[in-house]
């Protein structure tokens, strides 16, 4: 009886017949080297249907090439061999923006050197979200499938590990060992999707050792902060961009906005009815300014158009402490994560993961109404001579802890050197724990008395030379802030 070709041998002849490398079908298939590399060597022996797919029309195959290759990839007659169960949240929301992020992290998943990419960012961001859609635009370049895991729930490495072999394999969950999961996943093309490691750092040393032990494993992990292994490739998660300027006349070009459409879109689910016009727009951008297009803020901000205006929202919005923006954002979905109902208790996950060092700069910090530059938070974070009972902080090790768990942003400045800032809903909580704290008053003083000292050197601006002038419009909010305070004071 004659022997079928086996699919990689077609797969390579056609390849190479097409002049193609791994690399450059990888490229015109959305397929990683290594899927491809595995399929013609027989390590995967049969593609998934999609992955079929997306191989037939990136080599172009003609009909009698495209039969050729159908007809190896069946393990019966008349079946494509069977897809891996892919474990992969139905959303019952639409996805919105993020194409550049989709394509920047499938773009790390598709090189064969990349184990292991971790989304971070603040809580809100949407980092969960992000990982299901990546996971699901990769789908057909894991020819055994996906599997997600929640972590959320879990308290130590080992419940973890238990977890993921539930996952894996629910009869081999009473022996959840990194040996035991390797062997279970040891000859599989799989993407395992790791969501919310940031409480589990002991996570991180075992998770290395599965990746070593099963070569074809890719794991794509969401955490506040990377988990800090070899070879992790970490992928920031920024807030989605917010509207710039303060006249928005092109309400379609305004519509494209990735912040505004979630607002439009989350608006219309509690009032089919919402649209974005020309009286509305402006109110609209502020509303997403103001909440820095954090998604979970701005959906959670939407979802008050039932009983609120954009204006009556926006009005409310602007409380400076920031109570009156906790107290709107609260109440979110019912069967989303309790720390995803409110932004409170969002910020507040990723506060208490913090040490007690920490948490005092973190509430220190909210005092910069502007940004900061390292001096200044030294000067007015750290403890001073005059105020022994005042606890001492190293504050550039514990800020560079923050900046690592996303509470706090660095953003480059010309010239060399950097400033860092607060997102303003985290800021406002950082504020609410700073009055509780009882430092408010000597952390506003010192606050004054620096950014005073500042003016008073910098002398005349009119008169100042270009990097004085440049400093202190960067301080300007700070300034600002100081001089309302020593009023208020008085």
């Amino acid at each position: 009886m004659e022997q079928r070709e086996s699919f990689g041998a077609v797969l390579k002849r056609l390849r190479v017949a097409a002049g193609l490398t791994h690399e450059a079908l990888a490229e015109r298939s959305n397929l990683g080297a290594r899927t491809i590399s595995d399929l013609e060597r027989g390590i995967s022996r049969s593609p998934r249907a999609d992955t079929l797919a997306l191989l037939i029309d990136a080599l172009e195959a003609s009909p009698g090439a495209r039969t050729l290759l159908e007809a190896a990839a069946r393990t019966r007659p008349g079946a494509i061999a069977p897809d891996c169960r892919t474990a992969l949240p139905v959303q019952l929301t639409r996805f919105v923006g993020r194409h550049e992020e989709i394509g920047a992290v499938s773009q790390l998943l598709r090189r064969d050197e990349v184990r292991l990419v971790t989304l971070t960012g603040p809580g809100g961001v949407g980092k969960t979200r992000l990982a299901h859609e990546i996971a699901r635009n990769r789908q057909g370049a894991f020819s055994d499938g996906i599997v997600a895991v929640g972590l959320a729930a879990v308290t130590t490495a080992d419940e973890a590990f238990r977890e993921i072999a539930r996952q894996l394999d629910p009869v081999q969950a009473a022996d959840p060992s990194v040996t035991r999961i390797a062997a279970l996943v040891a000859d599989k093309n799989l993407l395992l999707v790791l969501d919310n490691c940031e409480h589990l750092p002991t996570i991180a040393v075992p998770l290395a050792d599965l990746l070593r032990s099963a070569a074809r494993l890719t794991v794509l992990a969401t955490s506040r902060a990377p988990l800090r292994v070899s070879g992790e490739r970490e992928f920031h998660l920024q807030p989605l961009p917010v509207p710039r300027g303060s006249k928005f006349d092109d309400l379609v070009l305004l519509a494209e906005n990735p912040a505004v459409a979630l607002f439009v879109d989350r608006a219309r689910h509690v009032d089919p009815d919402f649209t974005l016009t020309s009286e509305n727009a402006g109110t609209i951008a502020a509303i997403c300014v103001r909440l820095d297009g954090l998604p979970l803020a701005v959906e959670l901000a939407a979802a008050r158009v039932r009983a609120l205006s954009p204006e009556m929202l926006n009005d409310r919005l602007q409380d400076p402490n920031g109570e009156a923006v906790f107290s709107l954002l609260a109440r979110g979905m019912r069967d989303l994560p309790p720390r995803h109902q409110t932004l409170h208790d969002t910020i507040a996950w990723s506060h208490d993961l913090l040490t007690t060092a920490q948490q005092e700069l973190f509430r220190r910090l909210s005092v910069f109404a502007d940004g900061f530059t390292i001096e200044a938070a030294e000067a007015i974070c750290g403890s001073q001579p005059e105020s022994p009972t005042f606890h001492a902080l190293d504050v550039l090790s514990e800020l560079m802890a923050l900046v690592e768990q996303s509470l706090v942003a660095r953003q480059p400045v010309t010239g060399g050197g950097s400033r860092y800032s607060m997102l303003e809903t985290i800021r406002a909580f950082a504020m609410e724990r700073l009055i509780e704290s009882g430092e408010a008053p000597e952390i506003r003083e010192r606050h004054a008395r620096f950014y005073l000292a500042i003016v008073e050197t910098t002398g005349a601006v009119l008169f100042a030379s270009a990097d004085k002038r440049a400093r202190l419009a960067a301080e300007n909010g700070n300034v600002q802030a100081a001089l309302q305070w020593l009023v208020q004071a008085d």
